[in-house]
């Protein structure tokens, strides 16, 4: 298979999301259940194919599309009944993704963007720093115990959430001086990225999460749109060019001239954008239709596979690669179509 193909495929799966697992197949590794990103508070397994790591929420629906079949010692993936991918490898995951800690230690939050995936696990209801840590220590021994990586619900206000994150990155990096950390976060004011730094962490995410102003002021109301540049121009003047990155989230109405405008954006101030087609249950699916006034429709492979090339040539244009992430999404591959790694 080579690589147009292989690559077609995983963004087939990754506009579909979704696979039906016999429950006579016994699997080498238990399911995940995420506290964060595209999956919060779903099952999923994650599964490699031709070097391409892609994460897929585990349905009980039998007519799904795609579904996983055992054939002696190795795993397929058939897609309405024939074979679409052979020699799948089941991938062990540590917390959230495979080779990385990455933890969502709080998801209660005081803001209320229509596209959030809050999961409400009763794990999270009470911050315990010694908890998280001990998790971390858990898993310290494997040997796919490469990164960690931290996200985390704004609460009960900025100043203590920051603290808080600040604080359990220090714990861990007085114990793991040279493991890589990487942040997810909201940033208020410019010192807090100083804090992260100082704290220890390695690499930070920034969210500007839709490239249209219009539908950002819909979806996250509570944000401002500039600002959230301006943190993250300083984040790469603090963290330096290739550490710092940003969520586009794309399938709620925007143009592809929007998406390819806001990558050249993020990229020309040297921060490597995170493309993310939209993950959406029927409730999300509901809000985000009412506060955008849009339909929203399944975002085809086609368009997966068109963002993604264009995303990768404008990273090429400023020097730009995903390759220099050693957390979070970049480094997982799991969710989308990674330049460099996937075409």
């Amino acid at each position: 298979m080579n690589t147009i193909e292989s690559s077609f495929k995983k963004a087939e799966l990754i506009s579909d999301n979704k696979i039906f697992i016999p429950k006579d197949i016994k699997l080498p590794y238990p399911l995940s259940k995420s506290a964060s990103g595209p999956s919060s508070g779903l099952l999923s397994i994650a599964v490699s194919f031709e070097n391409k790591n892609i994460k897929l929420t585990v349905t009980k629906d039998q007519n799904q599309s795609f579904a996983l079949k055992k054939e002696n010692d190795n795993f397929q993936i058939l897609k309405d009944g024939k074979i679409f991918l052979k020699n799948v490898e089941i991938l062990p995951i540590l917390f959230h993704a495979p080779n990385q800690a990455f933890l969502n230690i709080e998801d209660r939050c005081i803001y209320n963007c229509a596209f959030c995936h809050l999961s409400q696990q009763e794990f999270l209801k009470e911050y315990d720093e010694e908890k998280f840590f001990n998790l971390i220590l858990k898993v310290s021994h494997r040997q796919d115990f490469k990164a960690i990586a931290i996200t985390s619900g704004v609460y009960p206000d900025y100043s203590k959430f920051i603290k808080k994150i600040c604080n359990i990155v220090k714990k861990i990096r007085q114990n793991f001086s040279n493991i890589p950390i990487g942040v997810e976060t909201c940033i208020s004011k410019q010192n807090e990225i100083l804090m992260l730094k100082k704290a220890g962490v390695d690499e930070i995410k920034i969210n500007i999460q839709n490239p249209e102003i219009e539908l950002f002021n819909k979806i996250c109301p509570d944000f401002d749109y500039d600002n959230i540049f301006k943190n993250l121009s300083e984040a790469v003047k603090i963290f330096g060019k290739g550490n710092v990155t940003s969520n586009i989230i794309y399938g709620l109405g925007e143009s592809d001239e929007s998406v390819k405008k806001t990558i050249e954006r993020l990229a020309k101030i040297g921060v490597v954008p995170t493309l993310r087609k939209i993950r959406i249950n029927n409730f999300i699916k509901q809000k985000l239709e009412e506060v955008t006034t849009n339909k929203i429709y399944d975002v085809s492979t086609d368009r997966i596979l068109k963002i993604a090339y264009e995303h990768k040539k404008i990273l090429e244009k400023y020097g730009l690669t995903t390759k220099s992430f050693k957390t979070m999404c970049h480094r997982c591959g799991c969710c989308d179509i990674v330049p460099f790694w996937d075409i």
